[in-house]
Order: C-alpha cells, then structure tokens, then sequence
C-alpha cells in the first residue's frame, strides 16, 4: 500500500520519469504490494528486479540471504506515533498496533520504547495503516505507529491525537525510512539499465524539491486511487513536512533497526556484520558519483 514516503516512486511514475530515462523499449511494469515484507517474497520468486522498500524488510532480506542491495535512499522520516483522544503519552499495558511485524514502523517504535522504558511492557499488534481507524473505533489498541499520511488522516478525523513530535520519534525526524534495492543478479546483468533507472530515481525526488506542490498533488491522486478512499490534499501537504525526499542513507540507523530486530527476536544475534560493512562501501561510492 503506498505512503506518502513513497512520493519518488509515485511522481517517477506519474512524470514519467522511469519510462523516459530508461527507453521506448524497455518494459517498465510497476507492481504495487500491500507490506513491505511480501517484496522479499517477490524478489525471492524473481517477480520484480527492483524495489522501493522500507529498512525492515530489506534487513530482513539480508537475513534470509536474499540477493540484493541497497542503491539509494528515497525518504527519510514520515512516521507518525498517535494515540486515542484522552492519552497524552505513551504508557505501559498500551496496545499499539504497526503496519506489521518486522517492518520499518515496528523498528521506529522498539526504538522509542526502549528511550522510554517502555520495552516489552506495551502489546504490539500488526495492522495494516488503511485499518486502523477501525481498530480504533472498536477499541482493540490504543496507539498506533504509521507511515504518512495515516496518522496524519487520523489526526483529521478526530479519531486519534498525536502522542509524540515526529521530531522526538527518532534522530530529531531524520532516519531512513525507503530504500531503493535491487536485485544482485539482475544488477548484474543489467548495468546501464540500472544505473539509467538510478538517474530517474535523483531526476523524481529532484522533482519533489523543486515543485513540492504538484508532488503533493500526485501522491494525493494516486494514494486515493489505490487505496480507494478518498484523500485530502491538506492531509498530503502536512504529511509532506514530515518526510525529507533525498538519496541519503544513514547506515547507523540502519544498524540500529538490525541491533532491535535481533532484540526483539526477529533475527539471531550476530549476523550481518559482513553484510553491513558492504553496504557502507557501497553507499560511500554512490555518494561519490552523485
């Protein structure tokens, strides 16, 4: 389901941006997936070649030794921690749902429980973002961590109240939170191919800076079209504040998100090491060329 963290893909899309840096003749088929996790599954059965993915599910693609690797950042921030009308903070014996189990929103918030002491005294439940209004009204969870624009839409509706600035959830808002990856072997085998669709990547999220206003139309347009509910362009704009759209990588942060998935028993301890050490050699090259 896309967010508006996903704002490069979906302008990318929309301009036709990928289409025009890659040729009349290459076939360019985007495939929308509900969670971030069911797009390891897909570059496991070799049905895409590319991706827009959050850190969770690339970590956990690492994990499971699935071929690929990081070509850039896409957005950093956009996560929004909220809660129902008469909380005022997060507390202990709190449900709170994440989109699921293991993505990056999931990380966000072990990370923020654990600054306040909260680790393993809150119930966690798995939600898709699209849901949780529901959840709400039936009073099966209390607080919720979302990507933008869900919490935000939430906030409109007078369902729920932010509980923490999104500036305090994390590194002062500033943290990974869409990847662009891909597959190794296709990487491979396709060079000019995928560095030709890395120079749209930079042209779409140079659109989002340049003309922020029509970014924010595009996403409004789209999300409601794939989400089939309607969408107010506000609710876009002031998401759109709290997303950063950039080719950074903070590779700490995505240590961070692997030290907490190995708390919370999503990986063994000790892995990735090697993995890691890739990675920060292959962000500093592609920042070098940037």
């Amino acid at each position: 389901m896309p967010n508006v963290t996903h704002a490069t893909v979906l302008v990318g899309i929309e301009k036709n941006i990928f289409q025009e840096e890659l040729g009349k003749d290459i076939s360019f088929q985007p495939i929308n997936f509900i969670v971030g996790n069911s797009i390891v599954d897909a570059f496991i059965t070799n049905q895409i070649d590319l991706a827009y993915v959050g850190p969770g599910p690339f970590i956990n693609a690492l994990y499971r030794k699935v071929p690929v690797e990081l070509l850039s950042g896409a957005a950093n921030g956009g996560t929004s921690i909220v809660g129902t009308l008469n909380e005022t903070s997060l507390r202990q014996g709190m449900r709170i749902a994440v989109p699921q189990y293991g993505n990056t929103q999931d990380f966000i918030l072990h990370s923020y429980l654990g600054n306040i002491n909260l680790q393993d005294k809150v119930k966690i439940f798995a939600i898709p973002p699209q849901d949780t209004g529901t959840a709400f009204y039936t009073m099966s969870i209390d607080a919720a961590c979302l990507p933008e624009p869900w919490g935000t839409i939430l906030i409109g509706k007078d369902i729920c109240k932010e509980l923490v600035n999104e500036k305090d959830i994390l590194n002062n808002g500033n943290y990974p939170v869409t990847l662009l990856v891909v597959n190794k072997k296709y990487a491979k085998e396709n060079p000019d191919l995928v560095k030709r669709f890395l120079v749209a990547h930079k042209k779409a999220n140079r659109f989002i800076s340049d003309y922020p206003n029509k970014a924010i139309e595009i996403v409004t347009k789209v999300i409601s079209t794939i989400s089939k509910k309607e969408i107010d362009k506000n609710v876009i704009a002031i998401s759109f504040i709290k997303c950063g759209f950039n080719n950074d990588v903070d590779l700490n942060i995505l240590n961070k998100f692997k030290e907490i998935g190995i708390r919370a028993g999503y990986y063994r301890k000790g892995f990735l090491v090697d993995d890691f050490k890739k990675l920060e050699k292959s962000v500093k090259n592609e920042n070098s060329t940037d």
